[in-house]
């Protein structure tokens, strides 16, 4: 009797054992899960932002190879290395494993590091990044390490449209004509036979006044100027000045016709100057219409139309740090005067806007370059961009 229930202890306790097993790695599992998992998600968080970082970097170098600045396949090699060695993991950092040329509709069109001049057809490039991370856990169940991958193609072009205003890309819900229109003295538009100075960022916040722009705002024309009705953009329910200061625009793609706001705009001087030393983009428009033609095309329009509510057709984006502007109506005295050209003539120009035109690289949707030199290819081309497509 004695005998038998020692044996019975013996088999209780050898259950416990297993049972405690069983449970022991069951939390140290979970733990794994919890701790190498998180880690992990982690990991390829910057993963991501390295290939990101990478493919952004590489894309500037052909970036800069179609602005007129040579560059070459090792160029572009180095900076994605460079990028990738600038974004350290907190237990690797992210190897490269793919890096290769593609085209604008993301054809593979050649390797990165392959040497020799960029390929021709090349409109950015596909990075992959990967990482291996050590586990803290998982070991102990088998699993030392994880490997964490991401992967990013970045396009270089001309900018073909913008981006949302809560992803950086401000847009003023004001449009200028291409070509640079002036007022004559009875305050009515009148063609100038030469752009605007385009310059460097650099050289606008240094308030190099001999770059500066004088923008004079007409007020009849079909004019040189519209104040845009941002309703359909992303801005329902907002006044002008409203979306002038907190700007509400969403993704837009180029060419689109916008319509412009009615009555008077004199009082949305101290709205504009909320971005005063700051970039914002500038809607550029060729061609009003009193309608939207049925088949979207400028020259398709029966009526240009002249004065409110008119529809601009807007090609374009152009990049312009504010200096200040000058809506009140009765400014011909700093409208009329230096710094910043053209000068508007006699006592037509009674609201304008001072600032510089600048070479401004920005994400958004790209496109391939301009291949003539018109005056609007040229506009065009100073506003390169970079796309940023997971």
């Amino acid at each position: 009797m004695f005998s038998s229930r020692r044996r019975g202890t013996r088999d209780e306790r050898g259950q416990a054992i297993v049972i405690l097993a069983l449970a022991v790695t069951g939390v140290l599992a979970m733990s794994a899960l919890l701790i190498d998992g998180g880690n992990a998600m982690a990991q390829q968080r910057g993963t991501q932002n390295a290939a990101d970082a990478a493919a952004y970097a590489g894309a500037s170098e052909i970036l800069q190879n179609i602005a007129g600045t040579s560059r070459s396949d090792a160029d572009v090699s180095a900076a994605i290395q460079a990028a990738l060695a600038a974004n350290p993991g907190s237990t690797s950092n992210t190897q490269l494993d793919l890096a290769e040329y593609v085209d604008y509709n993301h054809n593979v069109v050649g390797t990165v590091g392959a040497g020799g001049a960029i390929p021709s057809s090349a409109a950015g490039v596909l990075v992959g990044g990967e990482r291996n991370v050590t586990t803290y856990l998982a070991g102990l169940i088998g699993r030392g390490n994880i490997d964490v991958r991401g992967e990013a193609t970045a396009l270089a072009g001309r900018i073909s449209g913008i981006c949302a205003a809560v992803d950086g890309c401000v847009m003023a819900p004001v449009t200028f004509s291409i070509p640079v229109i002036t007022c004559d003295g009875t305050n009515r538009p009148l063609r100038v036979g030469q752009e605007w100075p385009l310059t460097t960022l650099e050289d606008a916040k240094a308030g190099n006044t001999a770059t500066m722009s004088l923008v004079p705002l007409c007020v009849s024309g079909p004019g040189g100027v519209g104040w845009l009705d941002m309703s359909a953009v992303g801005c329902e329910g907002r006044t002008l000045a409203e979306s002038i200061v907190t700007p509400c625009n969403k993704q837009l793609d180029v060419p689109i016709w916008l319509q412009t706001e009615s009555g008077d705009m004199n009082n949305v001087e101290s709205a504009m100057n909320t971005h005063q030393n700051k970039v914002i983009l500038i809607p550029m428009f060729g061609d009003t219409c009193r309608e939207v033609p049925s088949s979207g095309l400028p020259q398709d329009c029966t009526d240009p139309g002249n004065g409110n509510n008119l529809w601009y057709h807007i090609p374009q984006f152009a990049a312009f740090y504010l200096h200040e502007a000058y809506i009140q109506g009765n400014d011909s005295g700093p409208c009329n005067s230096a710094p910043g050209q053209p000068l508007g003539g006699g006592n037509g120009s009674t609201s304008c806007m001072k600032g510089w035109f600048v070479k401004f690289i920005s994400v958004g949707p790209v496109g391939p370059p301009c291949q003539d030199n018109t005056p609007e290819c040229t506009i065009a081309n100073s506003r390169l961009g970079i796309q940023l497509v997971r």
